[in-house]
């Protein structure tokens, strides 16, 4: 607010205290991940916590200064806006519910979103751990591994790991990053609402906050698929049933809350990508000094960066559309609109070229990250392939179908949000008025993002540039909706006129795109991925006892033959020899990975001598051994670990540390 209050940038200082709020939340989200992960690469995290004492004093001294309004702010925030503190409270508590573990005793029910959390409360670990760059906390050949992700996010997670000390676990710190994405984009779709959308159509009013942040609930027709494919397997034993989650019966449109609970830092890069643009659409205003001017393109420039840095997919998505506006400009000479826009291009890239470096440095792959393609259809490359047989041996033909059937594809995954853009553009058409700076760039934001996760795709195991790109076009699919919705809602009370035969399919898209987002919801918590029942406690209490009881640099060796292991990223947070056949093998590792899984199962498919338990240990400094009863070598009674004494065992898991094998040796 600090940043806001002197810029006042979108009129900050005139702006209700819910705005401020909202408007300074956005902008230290722009500007601080960038700005961190550069002090902390060359300074290290001293120097990132200079930094901060420096803003929270100069913050202390700008709230003196103004001391005397703080009381009727505070007074107007719990008068005026209840709701809106009951909604964030609300928010808090649906997430304290939603990624917290439910322990009984003989079972762990994680919720599903753990599948991906282990991957982030793995990075923001290895952040605290081992500093900027990071090392790669699932795979360890003998000697640390660079990591290759765009972890920035994850490295602001890990300042309130480390601020926290033992009482904040990283996993904690991370749970508590999705709130606050929750949050911003709340305060981005409150900053749209109430401050942007006059310049979205000249001459509408402000859109209605309540009924866009509503909209963040609805998904698209997942749900008939999903039903179609359960009731499938249940009553004709036909298919493969329907998933943990309804997102995953095809190439995934991800519903806002799904998108935010899985993978927080893709929705938190297009926040930062649309502030961005709330930030150039000032440019626009003439009573701007030159100075102001300047801050505000420095501010776009590290917007820019911090966007790219968090998800480098979100900002191909966005750079798309950009790009496509530019175009747009040129031909409408939009000059002093465009040239700001370039130059915070430039700065962006002088800005993120340092990370880029770092990851091309870490990278094993030889192969291009993005690949062309249509975007798949699973009717198309799964259900038809079964009838016409041909179609198996056809890629051809099957590109072929996936772009005719690309209008159904889009319906089925957007529902309600692309029926409204159809009303929405029809109405929009008819009022016969040139599209404005701000309404074109968004339409070229949502029509790049189309573009590119229509006909590219990412190739490092999942299409995330096709799933998590999509998120610019499904902002700005949520802002067009917003009238659509009031109309539907209060058909005399909006500018947009919905036609009546609309009516019913726009209401059966709504209906369906909300109980979708409910069914997903209630997947999410009660559907359980992994490993279950006793041996989930068991592991829990071991590795719990591991982070409590060994040095943070010790390297941990277990079974990596699952495909995702959860235990020691989710309790342990240690660093892991081999962490499964996922993420052991991936992010960039080439076929050192393959290696190492290879050989850490192979350890614990049978009886090992002294001597070679000495040379694994030595071989990849392991530092602890971590046997569970669903090990191969749980059940030969005459295999080394019943002769040894372990350091921690319960009735499914024993733990060895170094000492404890020095001392098997020696007998």
């Amino acid at each position: 607010m600090a940043l806001g209050y002197a810029v006042d940038v979108l009129g900050f200082r005139g702006r209700s205290i819910v705005t401020r709020m909202a408007l300074g939340l956005l902008l230290s989200l722009a500007v601080c991940p960038i700005l961190v992960y550069l002090l902390a690469r060359f300074g290290g995290f001293r120097a990132v916590w200079v930094f901060y004492a420096a803003v929270w004093f100069i913050a202390a001294v700008m709230g003196w200064r103004e001391r005397r309004a703080f009381a009727p702010a505070v007074r107007e925030l719990f008068s005026s806006h209840r709701v809106g503190l009951a909604l964030v409270f609300g928010w808090i508590v649906f997430c304290a519910l939603w990624e917290v573990d439910f322990v009984t005793a003989s079972n762990v029910f994680r919720p599903l979103n753990t599948m991906d959390a282990i991957a982030h409360v793995a990075f923001t670990n290895a952040l605290t751990r081992t500093g900027i760059p990071p090392n790669n906390p699932f795979l360890y050949p003998g000697s640390p591994l660079p990591l290759f992700y765009y972890y920035v996010w994850y490295l602001v997670c890990s300042l309130v790991d480390q601020i926290g000390g033992s009482v904040v676990t990283s996993r904690a710190a991370v749970q508590a990053g999705t709130v606050w994405v929750g949050l911003a984009v709340a305060a981005l779709v409150m900053v749209y609402t109430e401050i942007i959308s006059p310049y979205i159509v000249t001459g509408i009013r402000k859109f209605r906050f309540g009924v866009a942040i509503a909209l963040l609930t609805v998904t698209g027709l997942d749900l008939i698929p999903y039903s179609f494919l359960f009731f499938a397997k249940v009553f004709l034993d036909k298919g493969t049933g329907a998933g943990a989650s309804i997102e995953w019966w095809n190439e995934q449109v991800t519903a806002w809350l799904g998108a935010i609970l899985m993978s927080p830092h893709h929705p938190i890069a297009m926040v930062i990508c649309f502030t961005a643009i709330a930030l150039w659409s000032s440019l626009s205003n003439g009573a701007l000094t030159r100075t102001q001017k300047v801050l505000l393109i420095a501010l776009l420039g590290l917007a820019f960066a911090s966007a790219c840095a968090i998800s480098a997919y979100v900002m191909v998505a966005f750079s798309a559309g950009v790009l496509l506006w530019a175009i747009f400009a040129m031909r409408h000479g939009w000059w002093p609109s465009l040239l700001p826009l370039c130059a915070a291009a430039i700065l962006a890239g002088l800005l993120y070229a340092p990370f880029a470096l770092e990851l091309r440095a870490a990278s094993h792959e030889t192969k291009l990250p993005v690949t062309l393609t249509v975007r798949a259809f699973t009717p198309v490359d799964y259900w038809l392939p079964s009838i016409l047989k041909f179609l198996k041996h056809s890629p051809g033909a099957i590109y072929l179908l996936r772009l005719l059937f690309l209008p159904l594809n889009y319906f089925a995954e957007l529902g309600f949000f692309l029926v409204a853009a159809w009303i929405y553009w029809r109405w929009r058409l008819s009022l016969s008025r040139p599209l404005g700076q701000v309404e074109s760039m968004l339409a070229c934001a949502a029509l790049g993002s189309v573009l590119v996760c229509t006909f590219l795709a990412s190739t490092f195991r999942w299409n995330d540039l096709g799933w998590r790109g999509f998120l610019i076009a499904q902002f700005v699919l949520l802002l067009w909706a917003t009238p659509i919705s009031e109309s539907l809602i209060r058909p005399g009370d909006s500018e947009v006129i919905l036609p009546r035969r609309w009516r019913l399919l726009t209401w059966f898209c709504l209906a369906v795109g909300v109980a979708g987002t409910c069914v997903e919801m209630m997947n999410m918590r009660l559907r359980v991925d992994g490993p279950r029942g006793p041996q989930t406690v068991a592991s829990r209490e071991a590795y719990i006892w591991i982070d409590q009881h060994t040095p943070q640099n010790t390297v941990v060796l277990f079974d990596p033959n699952v495909y995702l292991e959860y235990f020691n990223s989710l309790y342990g947070h240690r660093q892991a020899v081999s962490a499964g056949q996922a993420y052991g093998t991936f992010f960039s590792s080439g076929g050192i990975g393959q290696r190492i899984l290879g050989d850490a199962t192979d350890f614990f498919s049978r009886d090992e001598t002294p001597d070679q338990i000495r040379s694994m240990c030595a071989r990849y400094h392991v530092g602890a051994i971590v046997v569970q009863a669903s090990d191969p070598v749980w059940n030969d009674r005459s295999s080394w670990i019943w002769k040894a004494n372990p350091s921690y065992s319960n009735e499914m898991v024993r733990v060895f540390t170094s000492q404890d094998l020095k001392v098997y040796a020696a007998e």
